[in-house]
């Protein structure tokens, strides 16, 4: 069974555990590398592995070589990814999605190579191709990083598809679960399109993973006022008061209290 690269990584990994550290640096995986070769010379993961390092600290040559090296030792389709990684660090965008493209035709269930081919196609300015490939990243991969249906978002706002950006910030939402990230997102953007309620009503949300703190309130308020509910702004502020005066004097409880002063001096005007 023909297995993606990051598995066959995996396997390397797992064979260097005896001579490395959990987190070494650059030169003492260089060595574990080295001496795990010279004991299997011939073994592909290895080549790929300390190709994968070479390209972290910028030596190409040495990285190309090994990677030319590694295509001899097995099947070469397992060589796509990394060398495009590779290439995508250096800068030559070209040759790295020409490295993607494949990697994906061999490899149509592996997530990785989806997401790492949608960074290729954002960063070519391709967004319609980036787009396409990160929805299908969130169809393979059961917990997506949060942070790239942010980078879909932010593609499809560059557009000026808001709707579509609120859409893909709401499909993150039901896939992950509430992540303040995202719905803070959505909720600017809400604001931006001239929906207070709407941003109302997404805040709410994340009164319980904000733990209804003082912090939340005093956000609250700012919106209930552009949506034109001063009683309940008003009615919340002194709530959110009331809760800094029994937290401790620190300098962000300073800040939150200007901020409440601010707000105060809005309701009054």
């Amino acid at each position: 069974m023909l297995r993606p690269l990051s598995l066959v990584l995996l396997l390397c990994l797992s064979a260097l555990s005896a001579t490395a550290h959990a987190h070494p640096g650059h030169e003492d995986q260089l060595k574990a590398i080295n001496q795990a070769l010279a004991k299997a010379p011939e073994n592909q993961a290895l080549y790929l592995q300390r190709a994968a390092v070479y390209g972290e600290i910028d030596h190409f040559d040495e990285a190309e070589a090994d990677f030319a090296k590694a295509r001899t030792l097995g099947a070469p389709w397992r060589v796509d990814l990394a060398e495009s990684i590779m290439q995508y660090g250096k800068g030559d965008l070209e040759e790295a999605l020409a490295l993607a493209n494949h990697h994906v035709e061999q490899f149509p269930d592996d997530p990785q190579g989806f997401r790492h081919r949608a960074m290729i196609s954002r960063d070519a300015g391709d967004h319609a191709s980036a787009l396409a490939d990160l929805q299908t990243y969130f169809k393979l991969r059961a917990r997506p990083s949060p942070g790239l249906f942010v980078a879909a978002a932010n593609m499809l706002v560059e557009a000026g598809r808001t709707e579509d950006a609120i859409a893909v910030l709401d499909q993150g939402l039901q896939q992950l679960g509430m992540v303040p990230q995202l719905q803070r997102q959505a909720l600017n953007l809400e604001l931006a399109s001239g929906r207070p309620a709407a941003a109302v009503a997404r805040q709410e949300t994340l009164r319980s993973a904000l733990r209804d703190s003082a912090s939340w309130k005093l956000d609250m308020v700012d919106l209930l006022l552009q949506a034109g509910r001063q009683a309940d702004a008003r009615a919340l502020l002194t709530l959110a008061q009331e809760q800094l005066t029994q937290q401790r004097d620190t300098p962000s409880r300073k800040t939150l209290e200007e901020r409440a002063g601010q707000l105060a001096a809005s309701l009054s005007g």
